[in-house]
């Protein structure tokens, strides 16, 4: 026997409609709660990560910044010491000049060979750039603050201008040598042996005018260059005590 059908009102009385709605709102609840557990994790690990490397790179630039502050004051000592020693070669070459320019006959001939050597003698300054290049070729720099960055950029570029103003002191001294064999009679130890009189002549030619005056010329070169790196030595001092004040400051060693 066929059961009388059921109207809609019949229906929504004898099953209760909000069940499988209440049974669906569990399951996404349940779905979002997962969601959010799993983003705050990812989020957490990406955090911790972060955070990681951030402390990382904090001790790492700590340690670089250590071993660049003890670049930069041995940079500073030997700027000094640069600077120093070209000053005093500044005034026996002057010196040096002021004997040339008078009469043959009166120069005193162990001050001619020790002013002869001192212009020779070179003290480039030597810069100790090891750490620099160390962060600048491994990328870490990036561990330090756009303006600490800057300021070692700005030492840098000026050591390349210091050097190369050394290099062109350096050149003209060594076009000196060849001069000075016309000047200098290295033979005079030979001569010694067979017990001449001891004279200037012995030691020093005879030049004429014109090869004494390009002689001088050269040595006025030489100091005129040699004028050049002081200023770069000047400037590269001011770089390095600021960029040494800049490190202490943002650093408690």
């Amino acid at each position: 026997m066929k059961k009388p059908p059921i109207n809609q009102d019949q229906t929504i009385e004898e099953h209760n409609p909000n069940e499988p709605i209440v049974s669906k709102k569990r399951n996404w609840t349940t779905y979002f709660k997962e969601f959010l557990m799993l983003f705050l994790a990812i989020s957490l690990g990406f955090f911790v990560e972060n955070q990681r490397e951030a402390y990382v790179e904090n001790k790492s630039a700590e340690v670089l910044a250590v071993s660049l502050l003890e670049d930069l004051k041995q940079d500073k000592a030997a700027l000094q010491e640069s600077i120093e020693f070209a000053k005093g070669k500044d005034i026996t070459i002057q010196n040096f000049l002021k004997m040339l320019r008078s009469p043959g006959e009166s120069w005193d001939t162990l001050a001619f060979y020790k002013s002869m050597t001192e212009v020779f003698i070179t003290f480039p300054f030597s810069p100790t750039d090891g750490t620099y290049s160390q962060m600048k070729s491994s990328g870490t720099l990036r561990y330090f603050d756009q303006q600490l960055v800057n300021k070692m950029n700005a030492y840098d570029n000026q050591l390349k201008k210091t050097i190369f103003r050394d290099q062109i002191v350096e050149k003209a001294e060594w076009e000196l040598v060849p001069m000075a064999a016309k000047l200098v009679n290295f033979e005079v130890t030979g001569e010694l042996r067979f017990n001449k009189p001891i004279t200037t002549e012995m030691y020093i030619k005879i030049l004429d005018q014109d090869t004494l005056d390009l002689f001088i010329n050269k040595v006025v070169t030489v100091r005129t260059m040699m004028g050049r790196s002081l200023q770069e030595y000047a400037a590269q001092q001011v770089l390095c005590d600021d960029l040494i004040n800049e490190i202490e400051g943002k650093y408690d060693f």
